[in-house]
């Protein structure tokens, strides 16, 4: 039968080679009817966790461990404390310049922010309170003079129009235009006598002993009133050296009486308005003096006077020179009486530093005293822990790319551990616990928004925006558009249907291997 079948292929290669083709892919085209392919979801659980981020760098350790002792201001030197080889604590003392003139602008500043928040003592008080009650004691001997004094003048007034040198007997013998002016000068008195009265009587019904309230409201209407007298008594000397002029009567005696009559009334009422109003002036300061202690000083005024002092105890500090760690002195060329220059010597730290050089997005995220840890090239399974301890204000150029020196310190025995080692620096920049986490691969971004995609109740796909926080090489802090148990698509597979099983914790194809890991899986037919 086999030699049968093998003389026909034989003898008919055309015809068995298309019947071989053709069984090939009817075979293929029954198994892919046989079999649907099918989409299968990877999920895992939005659930609380942890996020720690770091900035990586590498480095070396320094080879000399060494830093530059610097003063903070120049001067001649007034003391050092050591000597070249003397190990020194943290704090200690090493050198001071002349701080004499900042120590009094220190000083003078403490005091006067000391007068600006200091609550005023007895003593001032009752000092300030007196010169309140003084200057209303004064004023009512002043009002007191003014209203004796003012009264005499108007009676003076009523005597000279009444029947002295302008009465109508000198008066009609003026020109109309004379007689007017008599008369409105006349009108003028009437008026200064009124408001004379209406003083007068506001003064009789009070008191030294009365509210400083009435008193001050009577000391302003006195003023009011004296100055009203005042130009009543000008405008009086003004009419009086018209008629002396017109009737030529300059060296008429009853002229010449009058006329010092009506030049002493205008010194005095117009000393009135200055004492009056020296008098008003002097209650205004006094109680303002009062009513600020009282209330205290303005608090932008204390801020000013706190920064100040802020300011000159920092330009104090900057005359002494510290040691910044534990180490040992390794240079000094301080002298006393010399200048201080930019250097005063070298101290030699006991601690370890490492130096880092980092990019500037890197270094935005660098403070001091972050955790650091170390590992060495040269050192396998070796892991030390370290502190940042100086950050470089000011970058460094090269080739249009800006880098920061950083220095870590570290504290360590190891005898293995030498300068010139290259060193791996893992720093901490931040961490949260207990947030809201998924992993980074679930997050998909379309135009500049976060959403990840979840399977519903009803195993469809649904897209949800999302805000994030922090993130590390793996985990992704969810700050708003999920709940704790969300379950997040992380990845899609295909599969078959014959070939693909669901579980509660994990999918298992036969393509794929062994678990994929995460919760729940959702599939869909297509």
């Amino acid at each position: 039968m086999l030699q049968k079948i093998k003389t026909f292929i034989l003898s008919h290669k055309i015809v068995s080679v298309i019947s071989l083709l053709i069984i090939i892919v009817g075979s293929y085209l029954i198994l892919k009817n046989n079999t649907s392919s099918e989409a299968s979801y990877i999920t895992e659980i939005v659930k609380n966790g942890d996020i720690t981020t770091y900035v990586t760098g590498t480095g070396q350790v320094e080879a000399t461990n060494t830093l530059n002792l610097k003063p903070g201001t120049s001067g001649d030197v007034t003391y050092v404390g050591v000597r070249v080889g003397d190990v020194v604590n943290k704090g200690k003392l090493i050198a001071s310049v002349d701080s004499r003139d900042a120590k009094m602008s220190l000083e003078n500043a403490k005091i006067s922010l000391a007068k600006l928040v200091d609550k005023p003592d007895s003593l001032t008080l009752l000092q300030r309170e007196n010169s309140v009650t003084e200057s209303y004691n004064s004023s009512w001997n002043t009002v007191s003079s003014f209203v004796t004094g003012a009264n005499s003048i108007v009676e003076d007034l009523h005597d000279i129009y009444d029947s002295g040198f302008l009465s109508y007997k000198n008066s009609s013998r003026l020109s109309s235009f004379g007689r007017t002016k008599v008369g409105l000068s006349e009108d003028n008195y009437y008026e200064a006598e009124k408001n004379i009265k209406e003083v007068t009587k506001i003064y009789k019904t009070l008191s030294r002993s009365s509210s400083k309230e009435e008193i001050k409201n009577l000391l302003d209407k006195s003023y009011d009133s004296a100055r009203i007298l005042a130009n009543t008594v000008k405008d009086t000397k003004a009419t009086f050296d018209y008629m002396v002029n017109y009737l030529d009567y300059q060296n008429n005696s009853d002229a010449l009486s009058s006329e010092a009559n009506i030049n002493s009334w205008l010194d005095s009422s117009n000393n009135y308005v200055t004492n009056l109003l020296t008098s008003i002036n002097s209650i205004n300061e006094n109680t303002e003096s009062l009513n600020n202690l009282l209330a205290g000083e303005d608090k932008l005024d204390i801020k000013s006077a706190e920064l100040t002092v802020e300011s000159k105890q920092d330009l104090y500090n900057d005359c002494f020179i510290y040691a910044p760690f534990d180490g040992v002195i390794a240079t000094l060329t301080a002298k006393v009486g010399e200048s201080s220059g930019s250097s005063i010597g070298t101290i030699i730290t006991k601690q370890k530093v490492v130096t880092l050089a980092l990019n500037e997005v890197d270094i935005a995220s660098i403070k001091m005293d972050q955790k650091t840890k170390l590992t060495f090239d040269a050192i396998p399974n070796l892991s030390i822990e370290g502190v940042v301890s100086e950050i470089d204000s000011i970058g460094t150029v090269s080739s249009g790319v800006v880098t920061y020196n950083i220095k870590i310190s570290f504290d360590s025995k190891d005898e293995r551990i030498k300068p010139g080692m290259s060193v791996s620096a893992e720093i901490m920049t931040n961490e949260k616990h207990n947030i809201l986490t998924i992993p980074s691969s679930a997050i998909k971004t379309k135009n500049n928004n976060k959403y990840v995609e979840v399977l519903d109740n009803n195993s469809f796909l649904v897209k949800k925006e999302i805000q994030t926080g922090i993130y590390d090489d793996a985990l992704t802090e969810i700050i708003s558009g999920l709940s704790e148990g969300d379950k997040v698509i992380t990845k899609i597979t295909t599969g078959t249907k014959t070939t693909t099983t669901k579980t509660s914790n994990n999918t298992r194809s036969v393509m794929g291997g062994g678990p994929m890991g995460g919760s729940a899986v959702g599939s869909m037919m297509r």
